[in-house]
């Protein structure tokens, strides 16, 4: 039987709560860091971009307005329904160059396709299996075009593990938001307990339990799956104003790769 704490992003993505948890990432840092991207690579408009695990769409919204069609992939039916419903509204004016569909990143099936594939907001490491994950990047590269272009826009090892916050408890929306952190066996673990007022005649609150896990990859982690993979490194940022990366101070890690 399957650990389901090992599948924890099956669940915890499909929730109200993750979008509420995270809205604080909001607009203003998607097009900070789509901005980094179209500043330190040249793909012409009409360009196919891929959002992989695109959540709600928030980034992928700024590469349509960019003038490129961006298919958006996302395992979560939740987040690709609000996606969706955006699509329909806010988005309306986009909606000939976005599409979304559900789909595992690990079986991506575009081939050739894309002029650059994104992968943002430290959506990666979710597997239990160094294989598994390196079976992402496999999927990336073969998607990409020739000549193409990967970002990925991940967490710094080095200074998470330096500066954890082994738990926090907040107040907001009428909830009280519970995390508990710790690095074991190479992941970063989060547990989340969300306590709210039952909307029922009782005395007891409502509480819903959460997880997170993500594999601590390093730069150098990232630049031999890259390489076994046909990817070539060719810049790294420590934010989303483009500051150089540094190693034991940066907040975050986002390399751009090459697809020869």
């Amino acid at each position: 039987m399957t650990d389901t704490k090992d599948t924890w992003f099956k669940s915890w993505f499909n929730t109200q709560d993750y979008l509420d948890l995270y809205k604080h990432r909001d607009s203003h840092d998607a097009s900070k860091l789509v901005s980094l991207i179209f500043s330190n690579i040249n793909i012409p408009k009409g360009s196919n971009v891929l959002d992989l695990a695109c959540g709600s769409g928030r980034h992928s919204v700024f590469f349509a307005k960019k003038g490129m069609f961006v298919t958006g992939i996302d395992l979560s039916a939740f987040l690709i329904k609000q996606a969706n419903l955006q699509l329909e509204n806010e988005f309306l004016h986009y909606k000939d160059k976005l599409k979304f569909e559900i789909r595992d990143m690990r079986e991506i099936k575009h081939v050739n396709e894309f002029e650059l594939v994104v992968n943002l907001f430290s959506s990666f490491g979710y597997f239990k299996d160094d294989n598994e994950n390196e079976q992402v990047i496999r999927s990336i590269s073969k998607a990409l075009k020739p000549a193409g272009y990967f970002v990925i826009d991940f967490l710094n090892r080095e200074k998470l593990i330096n500066t954890l916050v082994p738990y926090d408890i907040k107040r907001t929306d009428g909830k009280y938001i519970v995390q508990v952190r710790k690095i074991e066996d190479g992941f970063v673990e989060k547990e989340i307990l969300i306590f709210r007022n039952s909307d029922a005649s009782t005395d007891y609150p409502v509480l819903n339990h959460f997880n997170e896990r993500i594999r601590l990859y390093s730069l150098e982690d990232f630049r031999k799956m890259f390489t076994h993979n046909g990817l070539n490194i060719i810049n790294t940022f420590g934010n989303y104003d483009g500051s150089i990366f540094v190693k034991n101070s940066s907040e975050r890690l986002i390399i751009f790769a090459h697809k020869p």
